[in-house]
């Protein structure tokens, strides 16, 4: 008791470390909570003062149990163990932590550091026109930006589906940058295409996107579902939920997509089939096909963006728009009318060479 007196009486240098200490520890705890994890103001506020209160608190103790004034003489010697600032901090650190565990998961924690590194690598790449950056500096971005993506799927960590299309922007931006290699260029594009993959699966696991089973699309028969007459999707946010169930095309079954975001997630369309089962209407529409089969159909490839899709026994049509594969196959397919010209000639050729491999190519017209 005598050496806590003794603290708020006459330990002034001791007195000022814990307040400053304190302080600090607890700006950056309310920081943090604002302006990483976006939580209320007036639930940090609150919080704030509790973690002052037990800065404050555990320095005074560790200083009463363990310290010894620094500086000054008392008047009874102790031996005590000397005051640590660096204990101080690291368990008003560890309280604050404990204080804010209940609101902070390790997922929410993953994703906080995610959107970090995500925020500041936009910003880079949005400079990359008018900065003096090389080609090789602007790859490392795209890896990077790669690399976390990758990781955000596999371990399922939350990122803000805003902030991911934020980061697919710049890259769109960065890319008509005309001095980037064409190496460069295609890992820029395959990694938006893999940033809005996870962009729609983040909006699906928040209700954004509105999920329809595949059961829902068409009437069961033999094993498949059958669509039998065409479905207008109009203004609208889709996501269709299969697993791999075999979505069989009669009578002009086909979708058309005007204005809305769709996804397919799953779906396997099956001819046989002249018209297209995807048929998107304008350039403001979002079309993912993910993780699905393409058999016994005519498709026109461009304005969908294609991820882990297999074609088999198909016909391909172009129509001259962006053209979106990612890991996409073609087995025994025809390509009507041929290809032409020296883009759709370097993907001719990259189907030949990769003999039913999965490839990623994409392709972007000035024009857009």
């Amino acid at each position: 008791m005598n050496r806590f007196i003794y603290f708020f009486l006459e330990e002034r240098r001791v007195r000022w470390k814990v307040y400053v200490t304190s302080s600090g520890i607890t700006f950056i705890y309310a920081l943090v909570n604002l302006f990483v994890f976006h939580r209320s103001e007036s639930r940090v506020a609150v919080e704030a003062v509790i973690v002052l209160f037990l800065a404050i608190t555990i320095c005074v103790m560790t200083y009463v149990i363990r310290g010894e004034a620094i500086g000054t003489a008392t008047q009874k010697p102790q031996i005590t163990v000397p005051f640590n600032w660096r204990f101080a901090v690291a368990g008003a650190t560890a309280a604050a932590l404990l204080v804010s565990m209940h609101e902070i998961s390790i997922p929410q924690l993953q994703a906080a550091i995610a959107g970090f590194r995500l925020k500041s690598l936009a910003t880079f790449l949005d400079t990359v026109q008018a900065a003096n950056v090389s080609d090789e500096q602007v790859r490392i971005r795209y890896q990077e930006v790669e690399s976390i993506v990758d990781k955000s799927f596999k371990n399922q960590i939350p990122v803000n589906s805003n902030l991911l299309q934020e980061t697919q922007t710049a890259i769109s931006h960065s890319l008509k940058n005309p001095s980037l290699s064409n190496r460069t260029n295609q890992l820029g594009w395959a990694t938006a295409i893999d940033l809005e993959s996870l962009s729609y699966t983040r909006k699906i696991q928040t209700g954004a996107i509105i999920t329809i089973p595949a059961g829902e699309i068409g009437s069961s028969a033999a094993g498949a579902y059958v669509l039998r007459s065409p479905v207008e999707i109009d203004k609208r946010n889709l996501h269709f939920q299969g697993a791999h169930s075999r979505l069989a095309l009669r009578e002009g079954g086909m979708f058309f997509i005007t204005q809305s975001d769709v996804v397919f997630d799953k779906i396997d369309f099956w001819g046989p089939s002249d018209s297209p089962p995807l048929w998107v209407r304008d350039d403001r529409s979002n079309v993912l096909v993910r993780d699905s089969v393409m058999k016994y159909v005519t498709q026109i490839l461009d304005r969908i963006t294609w991820v882990d899709v297999r074609f088999e026994n198909s016909r391909i049509h172009y129509d001259g728009g962006p053209l979106r594969l990612r890991n996409v196959s073609f087995k025994d397919c025809e390509f009507e009318p041929p290809l032409f010209g020296p883009i759709l000639e370097e993907l001719a050729n990259k189907i030949k060479a990769s003999e039913g491999q999965p490839l990623t190519f994409i392709y972007e017209p000035q024009s857009r």
